[in-house]
């Protein structure tokens, strides 16, 4: 799974590299995402994944609808992995339950299958703009 994801992810980000470069993703009317590359390291590269639509809720409602994802992609491994998602970071590889976050047992595979839900989408519907510079 997170080889897969490393393999689509790489289709859909800038072209250029440079740290602060982003791509924006429509996949309906409503929906469009905005992939920025935070960090660029020799190894790693790490993306920030998030929901820029306007909303169409009152903000409160929206803010746990909007994923938002921080990804890391080791280059060496030919990995991606879900790092922070709706800021919660470091997540354990298993869970005891029940817990007092009401966390899954598997939730970072979860988190790494929403991903890889989230980029099949990307790729069946989503049209991708040119580099954004902010």
């Amino acid at each position: 799974m997170c080889e897969r994801n490393y393999a689509q992810l790489r289709h859909l980000l800038p072209r250029s590299g440079q740290v602060g470069d982003a791509v924006q993703i429509q996949v309906s009317a409503a929906d469009k995402y905005l992939l920025k590359l935070q960090e660029l390291c020799k190894f790693t590269s790490t993306i920030r994944i998030e929901h820029i639509s306007e909303p169409l809720f009152s903000e409160q409602v929206i803010s746990w609808l909007r994923p938002q994802f921080e990804v890391r992609l080791y280059h060496d491994a030919r990995l991606a992995e879900v790092v922070a998602c709706q800021q919660v970071r470091q997540f354990k590889a298993v869970y005891d339950y029940p817990n007092t976050d009401m966390l899954l047992p598997d939730e970072k595979r979860q988190i790494n299958l929403l991903l890889r839900d989230w980029l099949s989408l990307c790729r069946a519907q989503g049209l991708c703009s040119a580099v954004v510079l902010l």
